[in-house]
């Protein structure tokens, strides 16, 4: 489910990046701190915790919860090309996924095919790690889905090159604890991002979605 070549469409998002290369606004030689930044102000202090938050709900059989949960995750994208994009990946994810009949996985799909849910891509991962017994694996995944997005996208700009996108993966990964965040406690802020976000939105010449 990590792979490139899952049929997620991650692979055409860049998460802002485009539009801050396109800016000039980060050198070459920061590329990897910027990453770090969106590791600890993005998707382990807010991605990470709603995954942790959606598999205990839906651990629990909760619906309603995991629609909250769901809603708050989508609500706290700035951005309308970062919930799109979220929506989009969590949507196919779970298309992709045979959750039994009955299950919370089954249900929840349903739910997000006909609208009364968001279905973003945490909360999608969440139900495919329960369908699949992931466990914390499943949050590794999303680190790595989100890492893959952005070296792949410098990599397809020719701002590093495969090996330099390797090196800067094989430390981001060895770098990250996995462990679950309490609801209260999820939080993100990285303005560079979410204002890069916003002017690509606008931006006339796009090679990515987002």
């Amino acid at each position: 489910m990590s792979d490139s070549f899952f049929p997620m469409g991650s692979f055409t998002m860049s998460q802002g990046m485009e539009q801050i290369i396109n800016e000039n606004l980060v050198p070459k030689e920061k590329v990897a701190k910027i990453i770090d930044m969106y590791l600890d102000k993005i998707w382990k202090s807010f991605d990470m915790g709603i995954f942790y938050q959606a598999m205990e709900a839906a651990g629990k059989k909760n619906t309603e919860l995991l629609k909250k949960i769901d809603e708050i995750c989508y609500c706290s994208k700035l951005t309308e090309e970062n919930r799109s994009a979220t929506v989009k990946m969590g949507k196919s994810l779970m298309n992709a996924t045979e959750f039994e009949d009955g299950s919370i996985g089954k249900k929840y799909k349903d739910l997000s095919k006909t609208s009364t849910s968001y279905g973003t891509y945490p909360v999608a991962l969440a139900l495919a790690s329960i369908h699949f017994k992931y466990k914390d694996l499943g949050a590794l995944s999303l680190i790595y889905v989100n890492l893959m997005e952005v070296t792949a996208s410098l990599v397809r700009m020719g701002v590093i090159d495969y090996i330099e996108a390797q090196i800067i993966l094989s430390n981001s990964v060895k770098s990250i604890q996995v462990k679950p965040v309490k609801l209260c406690d999820l939080h993100q802020s990285f303005p560079l991002v979410a204002i890069a976000s916003m002017r690509h939105e606008l931006s006339d010449s796009r090679m990515f979605m987002s």
